[in-house]
């Protein structure tokens, strides 16, 4: 399945323009790097924040309170007007076309002050003008690129409440409770971090042996790790700018534990979104080593079913018609009499 890479930009950074009083929190739990931006007692009906982008279409992970409460937030493309919105405050753009693009999320309060808005991070669809050097690469654990070898499921052991669902990225998640499960994953940067999501960690250790070009580390969950709550950061490592591969074993768990992986990160090294699968095909294609392989076998194989043709002719004839013999060569003779 694909899943093609977003850039992914966190509510701290520095390009997010924000245009009224504003919060910036620090948190434990189910934000990306533990960072979220809030505001209360402002009406920010104008505009809350404004981010301008290169790429094909953007998402904007934010949670407002149940419009049962007053609460309401709209979103502006670019010159185009707001546009009222439904939903718990995520916002997820049509199909734009590849180039320059501004959008606009704006909030009306609430009437309850205990209950205020919460803007996580934005997902860029990058386009070919997208510039991706430095920029930080989100995959997502279902796409093709991210290699399982065991016995991973794409259903939760147990049920997750509404807000560990609603801060999964992209609503999907691949989830093991065998040791010995492990996943492989190729990607052209210069560091890398897996986001995860553990269950029932207080029954016992989990642990994963992360393999970085060929150079392991045995880890367990980090510190503060809360349970059964997504944005856990399982991994990170900086490495040279370059190709690398990283491989995750599973090597200890029991179920009713399981380990959820949410997505894979990286610190891009290069301008092109180029996805480097060590996956086997199952559909049929072949890489390019494959098919010059059967290219030369069919071509020997052909070569060897023309001289076994001539052999046998020649057999066929020197039984049916007996006056076509080959004369037997003499020493000497420099030109055979042609059959």
């Amino acid at each position: 399945m694909a899943h093609p890479p977003v850039v992914l930009v966190d509510d701290q950074d520095p390009q997010i323009q924000y245009l009224c009083d504003t919060i910036h929190e620090q948190a434990a739990k189910s934000y990306y790097n533990k960072t979220w931006t809030t505001f209360f007692g402002n009406d920010c009906t104008n505009g809350w924040f404004n981010y301008t982008f290169y790429g094909t279409g953007i998402r904007i992970a934010a949670s407002i309170a149940p419009p049962s409460w007053g609460a309401s937030y709209s979103v502006k493309l670019d010159d185009g007007d707001f546009v009222t919105q439904s939903g718990n405050g995520e916002y997820i753009s049509p199909d734009l076309t590849d180039g320059q693009h501004t959008v606009t999320y704006a909030v009306q309060a609430g009437r309850s002050q205990s209950y205020f808005p919460a803007f996580d991070y934005l997902a860029v669809t990058p386009g070919s003008t997208t510039p991706l050097v430095g920029r930080t690469l989100a995959v997502d654990d279902a796409d093709d690129s991210i290699v399982y070898s065991g016995k991973w499921t794409d259903s939760p052991p147990i049920p997750l409440t509404s807000a560990a669902l609603a801060s999964m990225y992209d609503n999907t998640t691949h989830w093991t409770s065998t040791i010995g499960d492990s996943l492989q994953f190729k990607f052209e940067g210069s560091s890398v971090s897996v986001f995860g999501i553990i269950t029932n960690s207080t029954l016992g250790n989990i642990t994963a042996t992360y393999t970085l070009d060929g150079v392991s580390q045995l880890q367990g969950l980090p510190q503060g790790t809360l349970d059964s709550l997504p944005m856990a950061n399982l991994f990170h490592a900086n490495v040279q700018p370059g190709s690398h591969t990283l491989v995750v074993n599973v090597t200890q768990i029991k179920a009713p534990q399981a380990l959820g992986i949410d997505f894979i990160a990286y610190n891009a090294t290069s301008n092109t979104v180029t996805p480097i699968s060590g996956a086997i095909s199952t559909d049929g294609a072949l890489g390019a080593a494959s098919k010059a392989g059967i290219a030369i076998g069919v071509i020997a194989f052909v070569a060897l079913l023309g001289s076994l043709f001539v052999v046998f002719r020649k057999r066929y004839r020197r039984n049916v018609n007996p006056k076509f013999r080959l004369p037997d060569f003499e020493p000497g003779l420099k030109n055979p009499v042609p059959w």
